[in-house]
């Protein structure tokens, strides 16, 4: 079983973080009054894109440093050092790669490299009006994606949300498909 010393507690509206000092002389948030929890770190998420708006496989064979993504669905949970990984929709559907949340969400217009990568340029407009965050990837898997089929086919990833439910962007995993995650990343390097 997961466990990790919590010593700083989180505010759920504003996502102030306090000490546990802080937090044990006031359990509600400095700035915004309401009450702290214990942060649950890190979290991980699963960021889908479809090939068909943007062109992402042309961006990292291009450039593979950090990528701002949209943060429009669970924009209150989502913060700086969750995990994900990167989801392509349609024919070739699967994970192409991880990485790791560097920043948490807020409105940014998108940056300007990522512009030319985005088929219908009128969406980029959804940046300056949503929360976004910048990911860094830790590993690319372009060339051996695990592929939808296969996780369909995985006991642990076969109950994923975004093969249930394939509409948005951002959708949450579990600790336990996050570790298959990896283990076939792994599997599949050897």
């Amino acid at each position: 079983m997961e466990q990790m010393l919590q010593t700083e507690y989180e505010c759920r509206q504003c996502g102030k973080v306090v000490s546990i000092e802080q937090y044990m002389k006031d359990r509600y948030c400095p700035s915004c009054g309401t009450l702290l929890i214990k942060p649950l770190r890190p979290k991980p998420w699963m960021f889908q894109f479809s090939p068909a708006i943007y062109r992402w496989f042309d961006r990292m064979r291009e450039n593979k440093g950090t990528e701002q993504w949209l943060t429009s669905r669970h924009v209150r949970d989502i913060h700086a050092g969750d995990k994900v990984a990167i989801w392509a929709s349609g024919e070739k559907a699967g994970i192409y790669a991880i990485g790791e949340i560097v920043t948490n969400p807020r409105k940014c217009p998108l940056n300007p490299e990522q512009e030319k990568y985005w088929i219908n340029k009128e969406d980029i407009y959804k940046f300056e009006e949503k929360a976004s965050v910048t990911v860094k990837y830790s590993r690319v898997i372009i060339d051996r994606p695990i592929l939808e089929i296969e996780c369909r086919r995985d006991s642990t990833l076969s109950d994923m949300a975004v093969l249930k439910q394939a509409q948005g962007t951002n959708f949450s995993l579990t600790r336990k498909q996050w570790n298959r995650f990896i283990e076939l990343i792994d599997l599949s390097a050897a």
